[in-house]
């Protein structure tokens, strides 16, 4: 089978990444943390296994970790200072990758968004459709259920 990569780049455009593969959900964060590291009211993002993810060893990325687990390593590019990607990693080999809708090239591969997570956090309320959940638990649970379920698609 062949994999199928996807152009994605910071917001500069100045550096390109890649992304193989389908996302496994999209969804879109609310947090604090998200907050501050987007410069946005929310962090809208596909989830994929992180080694779908390749950033070429000359693209400039700073990764920083803005608190303890469940351990999301944000990365930050160096010329913009925008967000690239994050990744995270759920068990000792088991680890996602979240790419801002933003940063991915092709749209059109991009799956609507399935919730809003940590909408209690929220800077303006959003009127659509979408789930919304408030609170940390109901929040992870919610991003797990998704990428469960995407298993089995």
């Amino acid at each position: 089978m062949q994999r199928v990569e996807h152009a994605c780049q910071c917001s500069c455009g100045k550096s390109e990444f890649r992304m193989a593969g389908t996302p496994l959900t999209r969804f879109v964060c609310h947090c604090t943390i998200c907050q501050g590291y987007t410069g946005a009211s929310f962090n809208d993002v596909v989830a994929v296994w992180s080694g779908a993810v390749s950033i070429p060893a000359e693209f400039p990325v700073t990764f920083k970790r803005y608190r303890p687990p469940p351990n999301v390593s944000r990365g930050l590019c160096q010329r913009c200072t925008k967000p690239v990607v994050e990744f995270m990693a759920l068990a000792p080999f088991v680890r996602l990758a979240f790419v801002p809708v933003g940063n991915v090239r092709d749209a059109q591969i991009l799956p609507s968004p399935s919730a809003h997570i940590f909408y209690d956090r929220r800077v303006e309320d959003v009127e659509d459709s979408i789930p919304k959940f408030s609170g940390y638990w109901p929040s992870e649970l919610a991003v797990t259920r998704l990428i469960m379920g995407s298993l089995f698609r």
